[in-house]
């Protein structure tokens, strides 16, 4: 039996206190609430929102300090130290600057922007301020991509020559996913699958895909296959309309990896051989994180980042997001979704 190894796990016990302001009081904040107060000695202390009341009854659910209708107001405090960003993608250029000017540190939820230009203007105002600035793609911070990449670096798999990934979750009733500014489905659930593919495979030479709109105009499906300098290959089903298991694998020349579902949450990575009864070896994940608890793996690293002065993550830099962004807005195009 093969033996996997074992994957670091970014810890509360070795991550720097902060104390973090948050933008926005929508579900993706209250999940990150939900993680950082059972799981991390972090201290999300403030929460600003433009929607009267909404502050207020956010830090009253989690017992903040305190609340502020006004992102400027919250960005100014001294006594913040870094500010996650949870409001919709068509505003992040805008909020993300007012944190990054006033010289704070930011963790900035996917997709970043749904622009290239505005991902750019951002990164490029972070490194001005020399402030780290993160997008919040928590997938790399889990332990199961920790182990992928050992298995992939030590050459385990050999070259990597597959990557095929799915997202299919019935969400026609998100109103924001459907309406302009809140996502689109391709960019907003998409920008999973992408990062996938391109963190294996690197950026596509080639892209072809197809997709079903929504009567407004907006993506519903996202049928994706890329082909890249090496050769190797990478296809993805990315669906809002109907839900499957979400599923994930990455085959080299030598065996390949599966991950559970769904495969960018906490669970689990199976070590396959090319043969059809050779040995396995599964890692599974029962640091009692599950779900979106584990957003909290990418919070601990971001203070890990902090403490050592650096700027990006070198899990996630700038150029893999912008390279992400501009794929998601490529296969857009392609299938003739409208994003702004």
């Amino acid at each position: 039996m093969t033996t996997l190894p074992k994957p670091h796990i970014f810890k509360s016990s070795e991550s720097k206190p902060l104390r973090w302001g948050i933008f926005g009081a929508g579900w993706i904040a209250d999940a990150m609430m939900k993680t950082a107060q059972k799981n991390s000695d972090q201290k999300f202390v403030a929460v600003a929102s433009r929607t009267p009341g909404k502050a207020e009854a956010f830090a009253k659910t989690f017992n903040m300090e305190s609340a502020h209708n006004s992102y400027e107001e919250l960005a100014a405090r001294e006594d913040i130290d870094a500010i996650y960003i949870a409001t919709l993608p068509s505003d992040r250029l805008e909020v993300a600057l007012i944190a990054i000017n006033a010289g704070k540190h930011v963790l900035i939820e996917k997709p970043i922007t749904m622009d290239l230009a505005e991902a750019e203007q951002i990164y490029a105002a972070a490194k001005k301020m020399k402030v780290l600035a993160v997008e919040a793609m928590w997938t790399r911070f889990l332990p199961q991509m920790d182990i992928a990449r050992q298995l992939v670096s030590d050459g385990t798999l050999g070259e990597i020559d597959l990557v095929i990934s799915n997202f299919c979750q019935a969400n026609l009733a998100v109103p924001r996913l459907f309406t302009l500014g809140g996502g689109n489905p391709i960019i907003d659930m998409g920008i999973y699958p992408i990062a996938f593919s391109q963190q294996f495979l690197g950026d596509p030479r080639e892209i072809h895909s197809f997709g079903k709109l929504h009567p407004n105009q907006i993506d519903e499906e996202t049928h994706a296959f890329m082909r890249f300098e090496s050769g190797a290959r990478s296809n993805f089903v990315l669906s809002a309309r109907t839900s499957l298991p979400i599923w994930g694998a990455v085959s080299g020349k030598n065996g390949a990896i599966s991950f559970g579902t769904p495969w960018f949450t906490p669970t689990s990575i199976t070590l396959h051989g090319n043969g059809l009864n050779d040995p396995l070896a599964t890692w599974e994940d029962d640091l009692g994180m599950p779900a979106h608890l584990g957003l909290i793996h990418q919070v601990h690293a971001f203070a890990q980042y902090l403490e050592q002065g650096l700027l990006e993550a070198p899990l996630y830099t700038h150029k893999e997001s912008l390279a992400n962004i501009d794929t998601a807005l490529k296969i857009a195009h392609q299938i003739g979704t409208i994003t702004k």
